[in-house]
């Protein structure tokens, strides 16, 4: 495989990195889609990064030196369908580019009410061994993502998702105080789809009628289920997927 390392392109043996694209260190990093060789939403997620890096004391590279890494590299490692990950530390700036298979099933959802074992965090940092634990820890119980709730009883966000929950009619999403990621793809819900931010409670999940998982790279996916409760995934959910995916914006980096 090859990838960036600081300013050019290498061979994956350069520095130390597992299957996943992680290298061995901390920094922070954004994970991004890509399909045939256009970026989804590259400047929202460089402000966030710039975000980021500024609270851990690292310094980026240029926009330039970073869209030319991103354009070399997917002309290296070129995807249909990708998984373009950015990691900056205060020692180097590493991108890795591999294949992504898109989730076709809606996902089946478990809610994890032992706050100790969810960590709020602000920012995207590596090591992400984490949440990632937590993601394999409901895959091993028969589940694709968690619910987390935060020790006020507030739901918060998932263990790599946000959420955007139907009760009553609206389409809601947890705000960033109960202890959430502001993710990129949160953002776009709530500015370019009418998405309202309330603060929900456990309780509340039993109130849900219909739920999608939202992140930079599934764009939307519907819920077929909370804690084995089905959801209903009707025309309505499928017209909102549908919009949700319109307004999640690809562009070139050449």
């Amino acid at each position: 495989m090859k990838m960036w390392l600081n300013d050019q392109i290498c061979d994956s043996q350069v520095i130390d990195l597992d299957s996943d694209g992680w290298p061995v260190g901390n920094g922070v990093f954004e994970t991004i889609r890509t399909e045939n060789g256009e970026v989804f939403e590259l400047a929202r997620h460089m402000r966030r990064a710039a975000t980021a890096a500024r609270n851990f004391e690292i310094k980026l590279p240029g926009e330039d030196q970073i869209r030319d890494a991103i354009a070399a590299l997917l002309t290296a490692e070129p995807h249909q369908l990708g998984r373009l990950r950015l990691l900056f530390s205060k020692d180097w700036f590493v991108a890795v580019h591999q294949s992504y298979d898109e989730i076709l099933l809606p996902a089946k959802l478990k809610v994890i009410d032992e706050s100790r074992l969810v960590d709020p965090i602000a920012f995207k940092t590596f090591p992400y061994s984490h949440r990632t634990g937590l993601l394999q820890l409901a895959q091993r119980e028969g589940f694709d993502e968690i619910i987390c709730v935060n020790e006020s009883g507030e739901i918060t966000e998932g263990a790599v998702s946000n959420f955007i929950f139907l009760i009553d009619g609206r389409w809601l999403t947890t705000p960033l105080s109960s202890g959430v990621l502001p993710g990129v793809q949160r953002a776009i819900v709530i500015e370019r789809c009418g998405v309202t931010v309330q603060s929900l409670t456990r309780t509340d999940m039993e109130r849900v009628e219909s739920a999608i998982v939202i992140s930079s790279l599934k764009i939307g996916l519907a819920v077929a289920s909370i804690d084995n409760r089905g959801l209903v995934f009707d025309e309505q959910c499928r017209s909102f997927l549908d919009q949700i995916r319109a307004q999640t914006h690809s562009h070139s980096v050449g």
